[in-house]
Parts: C-alpha cells; sequence; structure tokens
C-alpha cells in the first residue's frame, strides 16, 4: 500500500506458539509523522476488537526499535484488483454476488458492532471499501482488510474537512 510495508512471517510466542502471520509497518519516511502512527495503532485496535471470518484477525501490535509492527492474519490468496486484472473480463455474476455477499457481511458486524461493556454501538464505518482491500482466499475464503481510515464513535478522526 502507500502507507506501509506489508511482510510475510511466523509469529512465535514464548510459550512456543507458532503461526504465519502478514507483518504490516508503516513506511520509513511516515513512521516520524505522529498522526501516521497514531492511525497506524488506532486500526490496530479497532480491527483486533472486530472478530468475524470475514474480516482479517489482527493478532498484535508490537513495538520494536521505535517502530511499529502489526501482526494480522495471512490470507493465502489475491486481492479482488489482482484477480479482476487477471481476468480481464470482470467476474460472472456468480462469484461477484459470492465475493459482494461476503465482503457484506464482515461490513454489516463491523457496522452493528457493540461495545462489550456499555452495549453502545461502536458504529464503525471502513471507509475505504476497494478492490485491494478485498481478500479472496485459494480455500474460497472471503475477507474485508484495512481499517486504517475507519472511523468509529469511539476514536478521534483525522478526517479533515475537504480532504480526500
Amino acid at each position: 500500500g502507500g502507507m506501509a510495508e506489508l511482510y510475510l512471517a511466523e509469529y512465535e510466542k514464548e510459550d512456543g506458539f507458532r503461526r504465519i502471520v502478514a507483518v504490516k509497518k508503516i513506511l520509513p519516511h511516515l513512521a516520524e509523522n505522529p498522526d501516521f502512527v497514531d492511525m497506524f495503532i488506532r486500526e490496530a485496535r479497532l480491527a483486533a476488537i472486530l472478530q468475524h471470518p470475514n474480516i482479517v484477525q489482527i493478532y498484535d501490535l508490537i513495538k520494536l526499535h521505535n517502530a511499529n509492527f502489526m501482526a494480522m492474519e495471512y490470507v493465502a490468496g489475491k486481492n479482488l484488483a489482482e484477480i479482476l486484472a487477471y481476468e480481464k473480463k470482470g467476474l460472472g455474476v456468480g462469484m461477484a454476488t459470492f465475493i459482494i455477499q461476503k465482503i457484506s457481511l464482515g461490513l454489516f458486524y463491523s457496522h452493528t458492532r457493540t461495545n462489550d461493556e456499555t452495549g453502545e454501538p461502536l458504529n464503525i464505518v471502513h471507509r475505504d471499501v476497494s478492490p485491494q482491500n478485498m481478500l479472496v482466499s485459494f480455500k474460497g475464503e472471503v475477507k474485508i482488510s484495512d481499517f486504517g481510515i475507519s472511523k468509529a464513535r469511539s476514536e478521534p478522526s483525522f478526517t479533515q474537512a475537504g480532504v480526500i
């Protein structure tokens, strides 16, 4: 993406628990900007509370050597932009409907998620639903990713009026 580097890594905890993860790191030239760092941490915090089969899961937020890393679910597959570029003619109605249905389930969950303690709606809005953020695994799983510019009632907004 334009703001972060992605890596494939093996995540290992002290107790020997291991899994393959995707690791997201803010690009070096943006890591000095406190607004980008705050947005990155906010993305991890928001996405970590969203436990749904159609949302990429966040496992951990790690600070190491003054850099922030997000360990998240690795989806072995392609994003929808890559699939569409390969297909060149678009998707069939059945496949397009299937993908949109699964993405919609994840988005509906995030939009209707409530605070576990108070029951108040979190009002999470993704705000970057694009083919690059729709992942399709080789097993047929469909997941929405990148809640980086999402907005929630519980979090401060970094949106500025008139800025796209």
